[in-house]
């Protein structure tokens, strides 16, 4: 059950049990024949004391407070010269609460209670009475009971929930050593009514407790979490974004990282799906476990297989030792299988058995090795037609297919040029000692203006080249070294196209070098305000290059 709903639980059982307390209350009040139980002169003002106490009961929540509200009205009510009150914790019974009346210091037998009749009352989880145990052939010749000169007892058990399922969560004890302070059945009766209110308050107050204590371990775990995932930021500045597709990038990211399926990254080269399978492993629940990373398309074909699932001694020359391989190293964490696209058909099949089955075998072996681990794989292939070719298993596309985050490419991400740019400056600025502190209006355009066939890799490098030669305090396009711009209009659309690709492009450029100021990209561009809106509306463009806010794969 959600923490939100448990505490709401906890609320309306709060609330039952004040409603409970009220009728009990009204029930006592209206029963006049009660009094007859008392000494005339004091039974209304017992019965005052039990009605005050469970209502104080009923307002409490705080446990330890609780518990001192019991004892205190058990003492007033019972007037016995010494109370406890136990709880368990687990299978073991702790004193919680004691009480003096005599406030005498708890010294040596002081701190001691009759274990005989503790101990009847645990077993026949009934209340208990003795009205003078030192004359009580049950009782007198118990050790504690002599030691303790214990005359009068009382001592009844807490139960927590409905009369078929009852569970007992601890005891209430209370004595007197004086024969003329001896305690009576009605006493008794008094003494049960008040400890059935108070296990209610007690049950409902561990509850309260508990769901406060989940709330605050679930939030410590949240910000260990964030901490965690910030740092990883911090180093990993590619996964910073606010276009549209990285907003949706991040969205699946937290969606699919406390899951347990397989994963396919789908992007070009350069766009940062290592970082996105880390991050992903990073969230989930496995994040203590391995991550391994194996390049398929780095690794020769004929090593490949003896990386992936290891070999036995003399499987082949060279082959020394037994050796584990990675899918037994990731146990119970992850592999991410990158450019899987690479992977030869052969391979397909075995790692397809890996994930129905979860078990490998060694190269030259012949033993079942089981296996828990998550795959998480990605390629800048085009898997659909590698099948039709018959270069990729279809069976194995599915099984990694369950769920496909797509990547995109920097020419897609032109809000996001300058976002990562600032980023990467900031970050070799202080990595080579600079003190640069921004990029020039020419720098800004010239970003935007290249097309990044590299992608992410390729800004980072662009702008860690560009720290190292500047020697001044603004990055210049000279710096840069991007070459001519890459934007060409397309001839097909004929010359209004191209006018349209040329106005759609270069308005888009303003906002994003403007922050999305509307009038700021007019006044660049040499137009009125009012040209720029009809050209955003005809082009279906918005003011994203102006979001400041800066999205992440945090939750």
């Amino acid at each position: 059950m959600p923490v939100n709903q448990r505490v709401q639980s906890a609320e309306n059982l709060v609330v039952e049990a004040e409603l409970d307390l009220a009728a009990v209350a009204q029930a006592l009040e209206e029963h006049k024949s009660l009094s007859v139980l008392f000494d005339p002169d004091h039974g209304r003002e017992r019965l005052g004391l039990l009605l005050e106490s469970s209502r104080r009961l009923s307002r409490v929540l705080n446990l330890d407070q609780l518990l001192n509200v019991t004892m205190d009205s058990v003492l007033s009510l019972t007037r016995a010269e010494r109370g406890f009150l136990m709880l368990y914790e687990g299978e073991v019974l702790k004193f919680r609460v004691i009480r003096n009346q005599k406030s005498q210091s708890w010294e040596g037998e002081d701190f001691q209670i009759s274990h005989t009749i503790t101990q009847q009352v645990i077993e026949s989880g009934q209340p208990l009475w003795v009205k003078d145990a030192s004359q009580d052939a049950n009782y007198s010749q118990s050790a504690s009971i002599a030691g303790l000169k214990l005359r009068s007892c009382m001592c009844v058990p807490l139960f927590s929930g409905q009369a078929d399922k009852r569970k007992m969560l601890g005891l209430v004890y209370v004595d007197s050593q004086q024969i003329h302070e001896s305690f009576s059945p009605q006493d008794l009766d008094l003494f049960a009514a008040l400890a059935a209110q108070a296990a209610i308050s007690i049950e409902n107050a561990e509850l309260v407790e508990n769901i406060s204590r989940l709330e605050k371990e679930k939030r410590e775990q949240l910000e260990r979490e964030n901490l965690s995932l910030q740092k990883m930021l911090e180093d990993r500045g590619e996964l910073l974004g606010q276009c549209p597709a990285m907003e949706k990038v991040f969205s699946l990211v937290r969606r699919v990282a406390g899951s347990e399926v397989n994963l396919l990254l789908l992007g070009e080269s350069g766009t940062g799906k290592t970082l996105v399978a880390r991050a992903i492993h990073q969230l989930s629940q496995r994040k203590e476990k391995p991550f391994i990373v194996i390049d398929c398309g780095s690794i020769p074909e004929n090593l490949l297989e003896s990386e992936l699932f290891g070999y036995e001694k003399g499987a082949f020359t060279g082959a020394f030792a037994r050796r584990q391989g990675k899918f037994e190293m990731a146990e119970g964490g992850t592999v991410f299988l990158d450019e899987i696209g690479e992977m030869p058909t052969a391979l397909q099949t075995k790692l397809l058995r890996v994930i129905q089955e979860g078990v490998v075998e060694h190269i030259g072996g012949k033993e079942t090795i089981k296996v828990n681990l998550r795959i998480i794989a990605a390629t800048s292939r085009d898997l659909e037609q590698d099948i039709q070719k018959g270069r990729f298993r279809k069976d194995l596309y599915y099984r990694l297919n369950v769920i496909t985050i797509h990547l995109p490419p920097m020419r897609e991400r032109e809000s996001d040029v300058l976002l990562l740019s600032g980023f990467f400056l900031e970050k070799y600025s202080a990595k080579h000692r600079k003190n640069i502190t921004s990029l020039s209006a020419a720098a800004r355009t010239a970003l935007i203006n290249y097309d990044w066939p590299g992608n992410v890799r390729e800004l980072e490098h662009k702008v860690e080249r560009a720290v190292i030669m500047c020697d001044g305090k603004e990055i210049t396009p000279s710096h840069l070294e991007l070459g001519p711009p890459g934007f060409e209009p397309s001839l097909a659309g004929g010359l209004n196209g191209a006018k349209a690709e040329v106005e759609n492009k270069m308005v888009a450029q303003a906002l994003t070098l403007n922050n999305g100021d509307i009038t700021a990209a007019a006044l660049q561009l040499g137009v009125a305000r009012q040209q720029i809106y009809r050209i955003m509306k005809r082009h279906g463009l918005k003011k994203q290059a102006g979001k400041k806010k800066q999205t992440s794969a945090k939750g």
